[in-house]
């Protein structure tokens, strides 16, 4: 009996472990600095080609460095690849989910797909954290009525 039990602790120990959150990644200090310069120089970049590949190594240096998600759901958004945009905001909002540029870009998603009460839910969330932002003020401005019908991405 002693031997049965102890085969149904270790199962359990073992099924909790996998149950278990396992915490990201966080990368040194050194790589979020990487990370940062890769996705200034995408920001630079002349061709969204180039800026795709910057925005992707500044992921690899980092993998919880938001604003790169995001940068990625914006060349998505600008080249009218909407579910990759889409993937690219979610992405960058389960690291930080209040990301500005992530949230403006999944509203105006939302805005285009006809979610407005999603949209709406996001503008709360960005003006509860950045108020004066660029990506605030554009995306309560396509809420109003009567607001010509959105291009992806947010300018």
């Amino acid at each position: 009996m002693t031997a049965t039990l102890l085969r149904h602790l270790v199962l359990l120990c073992a099924l909790l472990m996998c149950a278990a959150p396992v915490p990201a990644l966080a990368a040194s200090a050194a790589m979020s600095q990487a990370s940062q310069s890769l996705l200034s120089k995408g920001m630079a970049a002349a061709d969204a080609k180039r800026a795709q590949r910057f925005f992707e190594q500044a992921i690899v240096a980092d993998p919880a460095n938001a604003a790169a998600f995001s940068a990625l759901g914006d060349l998505y958004g600008k080249q009218a690849k909407t579910d990759l945009a889409r993937k690219y905001y979610r992405l960058a909002l389960d690291i930080d989910p209040l990301e500005p540029s992530a949230l403006a870009g999944a509203a105006a998603i939302d805005i285009a797909d006809g979610k407005t009460d999603a949209a709406r839910d996001r503008l709360r969330k960005l003006k509860a954290s950045c108020p004066a932002c660029r990506q605030t003020n554009d995306i309560e401005r396509r809420l109003k009525p009567g607001a010509a019908a959105p291009s992806l991405p947010h300018p």
